[in-house]
This record gives C-alpha cells, structure tokens and sequence, in this order.
C-alpha cells in the first residue's frame, strides 16, 4: 500500500493543477453501494474492504473515513501510514480538508465516482477558503493500479413478465406522467437497480447484485440503454426492439448528455410506451406536429436527475439552470412490489428458509461429532478435546460454503444476494465480517456463531440473520440475545399509522436493550429487491435523519435486524424480512388507516439462548405461533430426519 500512496503522490505533483489531495471514494460511475472487482479503487489504495469509506490522500497523510459498522474491521485492515477517521465521532471530510488543507487548495477526484450532492456538498465547505475541487483528467487510482481486473462482459439477460410482475411499457407510462407532472422533458436514470428494475433486465456486472453495467436516457418519446453492446444476444436485441429501447454504446452516455441538453437527442424509432397512451396528459408540452417522431416541445425544458445517485460529471454536461435535482422517481415504485413480486418474495424465502433448516440440522450433527458439543438443543460444555490441526475442520468459510450448497439446490437459485457472514465468538462483534479462507476462525462449540447470509432467486431476493451456540452460553450472552430478540419482536408485531416512516419505528427494536444500557451501531431495517440488490430504498428504519424522508407504505418489503456486538467476545443479530401490510385494528383513529407487519423469513430462533423468564406472554404467543408456522410451511422441503429436528426446534415454550 505504501507504494501505492508514494505513486498517487507523485502524479498528483505533476497533474495540472497540482493537487494538494486526491480524494478515492468508494462508489463507482453509478454511485453502486457494492463495485465490481475493478471498482474497488479505495478497497485497493487503502486496504480496507468494507462497502463503505472514503480515502483521503494529502502530501503528507493518508486518512480513511467510515461508519460504525467498520470501525473494528478497518481498524484491523489499514496500515500504520492511514489513520481512521470514524464517522460521526471525527471531523467529516469536507470539514477536515476545510481546516487542515491550504487556502486555494485544489482537491482532485474522478467526479465520475462522486454524487451530485456529494460535490456540491464539498464545494459549498471549499468556497470558506477558495479551495476548489478539481476533476482529474484521468483516474488517479487506474493509472498506478496495473494488474486492476478487466471490464465484465457478461451477458444481460431479460427478466420475464412472469417474475417482474409489470411491463416495460406500464413503467414506461408510469415514468413519463412524471416527467411531465415535474415539467421535465427527460430523465437520467444511473443507479444500477433501477435501469436493470425499468427494462425488465438482469445481469452479473457485481457480484451478488443482478444488475449490469448500464445507463439509460428516457424522454418523453424515446428511451435509450447504454451498456457494452457485445453483452446483448440477439434475443436480448430483439426484446429491446420490441420495447422501443435504443440500444447504444456505453460511453455515449456522456456525449448523448450533451446532446440532451441542446435538445439534440434523437431516437431512431419511437417508443410504444408513449404511442399506445394518446391520452396522456403533457401539461405544458405541445405537440411540434412531427407525427414521425411524436416529439414534444416543453415551456420548461427540465432534464431529471437524482442527486444522489448521479455522478457529478454526468450532470456538469447538462445546463444546470434546466436541471431538475430530485430523488428519482423510479425508488417509489421499485420499492412497493407488485403482486408477482410479493407472491415471488414470500416463495422465494420459503424456499431459502428451508436451506437454513438444512444448514443448522447438518452444522449441528458435525458440531457435536468433531467437537463433543452438547448440541443446538442441550446446554453443557463440550466433551472432546479441540481436534488438532491435520484433522477435519470446521471453518468460518468451510460451513458458510455448505450453507450455499443448501441454497443451490433450491428452485431459482442464481447465487449469494451478498457475501455471507459467518462469524465465532470475537468476529461476530464485527458488523459486516467477511472471513477469508487464509485467516479464518475454526468454529468453537463454546462460542456464539453468528451467520447473516442470503440469496438470488429469479422470485426474489433473500436476507436472514441467525446467532446460535452450540454449547454453554454464558448468563450475560443469554440475556443479551434475549433482549435482542424483544426488540426484534417488538418491532415485527408493531401496528402503526399511515404516514409513519421507519424512523418513528426505530426505537422500537431498541428499547429492550437500552433498558440495559446497550445498543447497537447500525440501522434496524433496509428495503429489500425483488431479485436485484439486497440493500434496497429509499426507506429504511433507522435512526438516522434519513429515515425520515419516506414514510412505510403497504406492499414495501424490510428487514427487522436489531443486534448487539460486543468487542473482542461476542455479537449478536437476529434478522427477518417483513412486508407492510394493512393493519388490523379496532379502531381508525384520524381515519388514517393503520398497518402492520408480515414476517416472510422462515427459521427458528435457538430456544437455549432465550430466557424465557423476561418474556412477557405475548411474547411467548408470538413465538410459539411463528414456530408453527416454520413447522407447517417448511414441512413439504424437509425430508423425515431434517422435521424431526425442526419439530424439536420449534416446540411451543410454556408462558
């Protein structure tokens, strides 16, 4: 790493201007939360691997910027040249760039690899100090990175109406009414799930998310898909014709910006999605009498862009007087599944719910046979030595592996939504712990093990999080996961008004461990895709102002994760999707209308690591009901040895 820094270094010396710091984000040109390999441009430069930082490379120092979730692992990872700045507890990076860079100091990055709102951010903090931001003339980072992976060119894949549930024409039609209730005449679609979520297409660009490498350009009557074109089979072609999408090269996107913004972009053909809908209404647009290309002429000539998913460079080719910057219009409707979708979640986790019952019946077999555990149902030490090393093992990557073996054989399977957490003792109080074959930990029948995992499925995508011992928990692990599992109940079973977002929600899963005094450093529930990324908007339930944004709405699709890590012993998550749904009450008070929660994940929580004792009886109820229900709805996937052990897994606590 440290030749890596001395060569950024030295390029940021020559480059014109010379730069006082070079900033290497970790998005790549579409703002992606998870980059392909050649993407991992901080992950190379720095070290550290987790999906969230941002490095900072001056003269004389080399910091990196992350959230609670990473702390530990980044404190791990980075050498003693980096320092790490901990998000929410250190200066944020424009404030420490403001306070400790010269005045007129020029600050490089690739503004392809930083949001709108990103930018105007930093610039707002430089202006203090007539510091400027300069987009690089090149990448930095690719220049000193010479064995960096190749471009993907896998190939995209269409998504049939039998999955998808919705047709490229209706959220053609639905896009466009938006276009002109905004009074905008196009839209810059550039995060990856909604081009993949618009078109009906998948791909394998990053890995565990199905999206490909992809802009696309829609306007009021035409609609364009950058993306490399030798991925495109001439069915896939041939589906793009059908659909009036105009297929071009992946790059043009920049020059086509351009066009754009004069008014100059042009589409071979028409689009159906606007021919087939004479009666939409244009508001201000008027009709320029070109019957061949419908084209449409607008008072206000806005062009669409989501601040916070485009890149700044993108948008300093357009007229940033006719630009309209606002969250995009496709997180809504991607974010409220349609029937078919719902229908392909709740199948989807059946199925994976199934796998998971599989794993623990086998990890628990081989715990007690290799390691004289007392099992995933008795409480005692173990009876063996430790297995010495030449012996069979269990690893932290060995059972995660057979985890996924589970997983493949299920109907749909396309591979891991992310990579798996399969965590002992002192690593699961690392949030997002990744174990790597070389350095990983052998299971320990006296350690709590912590697996967080889940899969792609052509129906649907999967998240689940179990923490289970195999031997004695300790009173306090115990009552830590107690109190875990309150809060996640509690949430699961909340029943709350229209208009209410997560952030409302969020102490909820909290309050059982608060009573405590803990906690836990990371958001209680993401969105969820319907076969796309596993991290899904824009509404979340957290405690973060984010949370705020967006309020929960009936067909959403969450996850319900509290969890507690303590450092250097033990962590502790237990995670669940959960639909919105209506909700079931006596009353309507305000006539709002209520809801409530569905739990679509199917496994048990280990009864040995409850104390049953601080349940209060709706508690016991809830479980004992959910219980059922894993017994009856998993039944048809388990072959007889595998629902014996789940009949004993699941059997109903006394009150």
């Amino acid at each position: 790493m440290a030749e890596t820094v001395t060569a950024l270094r030295s390029l940021m010396s020559s480059h014109s201007p010379p730069l006082h710091a070079l900033i290497v984000p970790s998005e790549d040109y579409h703002q992606s939360e998870y980059v392909s390999a050649r993407d991992k441009r901080r992950a190379f430069v720095s070290g550290f691997t987790g999906s969230a930082g941002l490095a900072l490379i001056t003269m004389n120092e080399a910091l990196l910027w992350t959230d609670a979730r990473y702390f530990l692992q980044a404190a791990q990872q980075l050498s003693d040249e980096w320092k790490l700045m901990r998000m929410g507890e250190d200066p944020s990076v424009d404030i420490w760039m403001t306070d400790n860079l010269p005045k007129d100091a020029a600050i490089g990055a690739d503004t392809w690899c930083v949001s709108v709102d990103t930018a105007q951010k930093w610039e707002r903090a430089f202006a203090k100090k007539q510091q400027k931001l300069v987009q690089t003339t090149r990448n930095l980072v690719d220049e000193v990175w010479t064995n960096r992976p190749p471009a993907e060119t896998n190939p995209v894949t269409v998504h049939p109406l039998q999955f998808a549930g919705r047709s490229v024409a209706d959220k053609l039609k639905e896009l466009r009414k938006n276009l002109v209730q905004e009074k905008a005449r196009a839209m810059i679609v550039t995060a990856l799930d909604e081009v993949a979520w618009l078109y009906n297409v998948r791909g394998s660009d990053v890995s565990y998310c199905p999206v490909v490498h992809a802009f696309a350009i829609v306007t009021i009557d035409s609609a364009f898909l950058y993306v490399d074109k030798q991925k495109l089979s001439p069915e896939t072609n041939s589906y793009m014709e059908e659909n009036g999408i105009m297929v071009r090269n992946y790059g043009d996107v920049s020059s086509d910006a351009v066009l754009l913004a004069s008014n100059q972009l042009i589409s071979s053909s028409s689009t159906k999605g606007f021919e087939e809908n004479p009666k939409i209404d244009v508001g201000n647009a008027t009709s320029t009498g070109n019957s061949s290309s419908h084209a449409v002429e607008f008072v206000n000539e806005l062009i669409w862009v989501d601040p916070g998913a485009c890149c700044f460079a993108l948008y300093s080719k357009l007229s940033v007087d006719k630009v309209l910057l606002q969250q995009s219009p496709l997180a809504l409707p991607k974010a409220l599944k349609n029937h078919v979708e719902i229908e392909g979640l709740k199948k989807a986790h059946i199925r994976d719910g199934a796998a998971v019952v599989q794993y623990l019946v086998w990890l628990d077999k081989q715990m007690q046979e290799l390691y004289g555990a007392s099992g995933y149902f008795m409480e005692a030490e173990s009876t063996k030595e430790k297995k010495q090393l030449g012996t069979r093992r269990l690893t932290e990557v060995s059972v995660s592996d057979k985890l996924e073996e589970f997983r493949a054989s299920k109907e749909h399977f396309r591979g891991l939504s992310f990579r798996t957490t399969s965590s002992v003792g002192s690593n699961a109080a690392i949030i997002h712990y990744k174990p790597e074959a070389e350095t990983c930990a052998e299971l320990d029948p006296d350690c709590i093990y912590l697996f967080d995992s889940g899969a792609q499925y052509l129906d649907g995508t999967t998240d689940i999080t179990r923490t289970v011992h195999f031997g004695k928990p300790t009173p306090h692990e115990k009552s830590s996961n107690t109190a875990v599992l309150k809060g996640h109940i509690s949430l699961g079973n909340a029943r709350f008004p229209n208009g209410i977002n997560g952030h409302a929600l969020d102490a909820l899963a909290r309050i059982p461990l608060w009573k405590y005094g803990l906690d836990y450093k990371h958001g209680t529930g993401h969105g969820i895709g319907s076969y796309l990324n596993v991290h899904e908007g824009p509404h979340q339930i957290s405690l973060r102002p984010s949370a705020r944004d967006l309020p929960l709405q009936v067909s959403m699709a969450v996850t319900d994760e509290p969890g507690y890590y303590e450092d250097g012993n033990f962590g502790i998550r237990i995670e669940n999707v959960l639909i919105v749904k209506e909700g079931n009450t006596k009353f309507n008070f305000g006539d709002k209308g209520y809801l409530s929660f569905e739990h679509i994940t199917w496994a048990p929580y280990q009864r040995k690591l409850i104390d049953v004792s601080v349940l209060v009886p709706e508690e016991v109820e809830w479980l004992n009901e959910y219980h059922a229900k894993c017994r009856e709805i998993l039944a048809p996937y388990l072959n007889t040895s595998e629902m014996e052990w789940l009949k004993k897994a699941t059997e109903p606590i006394a009150a």
